[in-house]
């Protein structure tokens, strides 16, 4: 099993099937902060290209409310920034995010033309590497993901659902028709399982049988009551190809789990992590486009 463009479209919502996040690091960010944003970039940042998700969130705390047009745009750009800072590509420290995203967020409706579900799931799969490592204390991306997709295909770590819960749910999905992953907002119970007991849940997982394991939770008739955005790249999900996202390069491998989609599993082709790409980082190489 493992998390596909499936999941990440029909969970979060995002699109997986658009152009690339990817090129040039490099970018004059005070120009990009007091352009975009009015924001003021420190000329003595210590932090590279990067900046306090705290900062912003203080800076753009309350919108005006004769505010016009433009600055109601700056606001949602702000915002956005948060969230890709802080929940979609978080880094270990979880309170910087980087100026160069701004650059894809210059026009809206330019920007529903970038694949961010790809580039999150590139960045999760690099960040579960480094976590296997036997050095790695901390993990880092979207966490999020990482647990609504083990809370819909591993039972024994999903709280309980009510059934006046799955009531508001239903009402929910009727008239707003959030993303699968929306469901999970709400207060659930989880006094069925032992809680903050590390070695029950790594013995749990260990012991996992085929038949324990929902290895489906999007049946059609799941995906036809959510919104056709949500299951509109559905066409590639279970192709095999290379997932980028700046420098990063993760191969998606679908064909090693078509269990998940309903089909039979054949022997898959094999696939080796390079190990070289693996050591590619940002560090040092602010002025290489990676788009090249």
């Amino acid at each position: 099993m493992t998390i596909t463009l499936q999941d990440v479209q029909i969970i979060l919502g995002l699109p997986v099937d658009e152009l690339p996040i990817t090129g040039r690091v490099e970018q004059d960010y005070k120009a990009l902060c007091l352009t975009q944003l009015r924001f003021p970039f420190l000329e003595n940042n210590r932090n590279g290209g990067r900046i306090q998700i705290r900062q912003l969130s203080r800076w753009f705390l309350n919108l005006p409310n004769n505010a016009n047009e433009v600055e109601v745009q700056r606001y949602a750009s702000a915002y956005i920034l948060q969230l890709l800072g802080g929940t979609l590509f978080a880094d270990k420290s979880n309170n910087f995010v980087h100026i160069t995203y701004l650059q894809f967020l210059e026009d809206f409706e330019a920007a529903e033309q970038y694949s961010w579900g790809s580039a999150t799931l590139a960045h999760l799969y690099r960040q579960l590497c480094l976590a296997s490592d036997i050095d790695g204390a901390e993990i880092a991306g979207p966490i999020i993901l990482l647990q609504l997709w083990a809370c819909d295909r591993l039972s024994f770590l999903a709280p309980i659902m009510g059934n006046v819960l799955r009531d508001i749910i239903q009402n929910e999905k009727l008239f707003s028709h959030p993303p699968f992953g929306h469901r999970w907002k709400h207060a659930l119970e989880t006094t069925r399982t032992s809680m903050h007991v590390l070695t029950k849940y790594i013995e749990m997982i260990d012991m996992q049988a085929l038949d324990e394991v929902i290895l489906e939770p999007y049946p059609e008739t799941v995906i036809g009551d959510l919104r056709a955005y949500y299951s509109s790249g559905r066409a590639i999900w279970r192709t095999r190809a290379p997932l980028l996202f700046f420098c990063v390069v993760e191969m998606y491998n679908p064909d090693r789990v078509m269990r998940q989609f309903g089909l039979r599993q054949m022997i898959p082709h094999l696939q080796s992590t390079s190990i070289q790409l693996h050591k590619i980082d940002l560090r040092g190489k602010t002025d290489k486009d990676w788009s090249a």
